[in-house]
């Protein structure tokens, strides 16, 4: 995936992570330590997606554009 930018759709939660669900139909699974960060992110603000070049599990950096807040996150689909 090249960098990109779309809107926050939903943050969701199945009680033991939390999930991103972008416009574009992308859905993440946070970072556990950036869980209280995008618990003040609102459905619409701005996300920039940035592959990063590293083999970890959380290999995305996603930044809130509105607030200028960076967390890391998995593709699940």
């Amino acid at each position: 995936m090249k960098n990109s930018e779309t809107l926050l759709l939903e943050v969701d939660s199945d009680g033991k992570e939390y999930h991103l669900t972008l416009m574009d139909g992308s859905k993440w699974s946070v970072n556990p330590g950036d869980l209280p960060t995008i618990a003040t992110w609102i459905p619409t603000a701005n996300i920039k997606i940035k592959a990063l070049k590293d083999d970890s599990v959380f290999s995305y950096c996603l930044t809130n554009l509105d607030d200028d807040i960076a967390i890391l996150a998995m593709k699940i689909n």
